[in-house]
């Protein structure tokens, strides 16, 4: 076992490096395209550099992260009695299953507030580069596992699963672009950047569409799909207005707090906490009727 672990790590540690020099390489490229179509000015380098910023500080609890996938994938395997062999066909079908669960993992964070607590940092940005691919809070990678779950009690290997989440995490990042126009057949059956700048629309017409991660047939088959009419109004449905990368952090989770606080029962905070982000109790449906 603990060859495995060494094992998974060493080659994990070479697919990050890898993601990391791909992204940063996209992200140099097109700076430099959008300072030569004169797209660059303060605001948005100061939203860029809170997005940077955000990196940064999810970076210090990247190892952590890390090992509470790889720990959590290894701890459950040992008590699965069966395990499915790896060859290509099965690593194909684990791919299939693990873009699947991100699937569902990424609608939930939209249906769940205290979930779209940490995903909301994601959607915060009122730009649209690849600078807005870094900004994930670092309290992401120590919940996210659980989603996973699934695929080793299926009897997935540990280390195939772990490395097909990074491919297909590694996938979106080239996604966060609007230098990339729309892609014809291919959008038919993977997500594109035309389909993924839908997600990060504030638009009423793209709110919670496009939630898939490599394949786009899931929002197709799940009645999630959205084609991109206009370009979208990025960032929140309320902008946060801050490039601080503490506030931006934070910003949910006092939302959530001050909701909580003036909560009159118990069923009113399980509601603020387990219901969407724009969930409202009874009471002030009926006092503001114009918000239901």
């Amino acid at each position: 076992m603990e060859d495995i672990v060494l094992k998974m790590e060493q080659n994990i540690e070479w697919v990050l490096f890898g993601i990391f020099a791909f992204s940063m390489t996209l992200a140099i490229v097109e700076f430099f395209y959008e300072l030569y179509k004169k797209k660059i000015n303060k605001w948005r380098l100061g939203e860029m550099w809170a997005s940077f910023s955000v990196f940064i500080v999810a970076q210090f609890f990247e190892k952590i992260g890390t090992l509470i996938f790889a720990g959590s994938f290894i701890v459950v395997a040992k008590f699965v009695p069966w395990e499915i062999p790896v060859n290509i066909w099965t690593t194909l079908l684990c791919l299939l299953f693990v873009d699947f669960l991100y699937y569902v993992e990424h609608v939930i964070e939209h249906k769940v507030r205290i979930l779209w607590s940490y995903h909301s940092i994601h959607h915060s940005s009122p730009i649209y580069n690849y600078t807005t691919a870094l900004r994930v809070s670092f309290i992401d990678n120590l919940i996210t596992w659980v989603f996973y779950l699934p695929a080793i009690v299926l009897g997935f290997n540990p280390y195939i699963v772990l490395l097909v989440f990074l491919l297909v995490l590694s996938y979106q990042f080239w996604l966060h672009t609007e230098i990339i126009g729309k892609l014809g057949w291919f959008e038919k059956i993977f997500m594109t950047p035309s389909q993924h700048r839908v997600h990060h629309g504030s638009d009423s017409i793209y709110l919670d569409k496009n939630f898939g991660a490599l394949l786009s047939i899931w929002d197709r088959m799940f009645g999630t799909y959205q084609e991109e009419k206009h370009t979208p109004n990025y960032g929140l449905t309320k902008q946060i207005n801050t490039i601080n990368p503490i506030k931006v952090h934070l910003h949910e989770y006092i939302n959530i707090y001050k909701d909580v606080k003036d909560a009159q029962n118990l069923k009113e905070v399980w509601g603020y906490l387990v219901n969407g982000p724009d969930w409202k109790p009874k009471r002030d449906l009926d006092s503001n009727p114009n918000e239901s």
